[in-house]
């Protein structure tokens, strides 16, 4: 379990709550590291710039990059 408690949809700021059908939609659950990421609102938009900037000339599909996230995330201690 995570020392930092996730927001939930409805407690999530009124511009980050399409993430969370986003997340759905891709994985189908909410997962646990993004709702804690939630709670810093500008680590979100920054991550989404980040990937916005990198993956012009990306070559693997983002489906596998987040997956390959959220396995590497997993043995570090968060749950999902």
């Amino acid at each position: 379990m995570a020392r930092i408690s996730g927001l939930e949809k409805k407690q999530a700021p009124w511009h980050l709550r399409w993430f969370y059908g986003v997340m759905r939609k891709m994985f189908g659950k909410d997962l646990t590291p993004a709702k804690v990421q939630m709670r810093l609102p500008g680590l979100v938009w920054g991550g989404i710039a980040m990937e916005a900037g990198l993956g012009r000339k990306r070559l693997v599909s983002l489906r596998y990059i987040q997956l390959g996230r959220i396995r590497a995330a997993a043995p570090v201690g968060c749950p999902f």
